[in-house]
This record gives C-alpha cells, structure tokens and sequence, in this order.
C-alpha cells in the first residue's frame, strides 16, 4: 500500500479497553485525546490494541504510514500529526525503541496506545518540550506500511 493510498486513520474493529492505560476519545475527523491516570507511570513499557485492523503486519524494514498523538505521562500533548492533517511517514529503524516496539507486529487499521518509559524514549537527555526522563504516551493510528527500497 502506498502512502498515496493510505488510510486516513485507522478502520479496525474497536476493542475493549484495557485497565491501567488512559482512555482513548476519538474526535469526528479520528484524533485522539486521552484522560490522563493520576497514578504514577509505570517502569515498563506497555502495548494495548484500541482498534485492531486487518491489513498487512508491520515490520521492522518497513516505512510506515501514520496519525500519532505523543503526551508526557500526566501532562499536556507534545506533538500530534493530526495538528498539521497530514500524517507522518517513516522507517521503524528512525525513532526511538518504544515507538517501534509499539508498531511492529501490529497490522495496518489497527489503533495502539503505547506507554514508553524513559529507557525506551527520550532517557535522561529529554528532547525538545519533553522533560528528561519522561514517560510517554503514544496513541497511533497504522495507516499503511510497504517494504523500504532496497
């Protein structure tokens, strides 16, 4: 699937939503929007399918094709493809280890909400807006993925 026939954002069946992880609010054009949990973040990472689709399985040599909300665990959004309307395009070997964690595997359609501690994320050193050692909250719309040139 090629990223001029991406989805717009994800088309699966909705699956139940699972304890620990914030709850996920769609708005009408698929952006997501969390309820921050007002307990502590957890150390480790976790992986829950909010909408799990039925496209091809996403692997680590792909580009994939997505809409993505990123929060700082208890705090405000730090950045969110769905604010510009025109989601993000990349290699899986190009972001940090959480974010790839969450996306191979998975199948296109399929929505994900990853937690992803510091380890995996932005460590000590933070990035940007993100504070250092800020757990993360990640929910991803899979929108295509197709093999990267060889």
């Amino acid at each position: 699937m090629s990223s001029d026939s991406a989805l717009s954002r994800a088309t699966g069946a909705a699956q139940p939503a699972e304890a620990g992880f914030p709850a996920v609010s769609l708005g009408a054009d698929g952006a997501p929007e969390i309820s921050q949990l007002d307990e502590p973040a957890p150390a480790e990472f976790k992986l829950s399918t909010t909408i799990k689709g039925e496209g091809p399985v996403v692997t680590l040599d792909d580009l994939v094709t997505v809409h993505y909300s990123g929060w700082v665990w208890g705090g405000e959004l730090f950045d969110s493809s769905w604010t510009g309307g025109q989601p993000a395009q990349f290699s899986l070997l190009q972001v940090i280890p959480g974010f790839t964690k969450a996306l191979e595997g998975q199948t296109v359609g399929s929505q994900v909400i990853a937690v992803i501690p510091p380890a995996e994320g932005y460590g000590e050193q933070g990035a940007g807006s993100i504070p250092p050692n800020s757990t993360l909250i990640f929910v991803v719309d899979i929108l295509a993925a197709t093999p990267m040139p060889q």
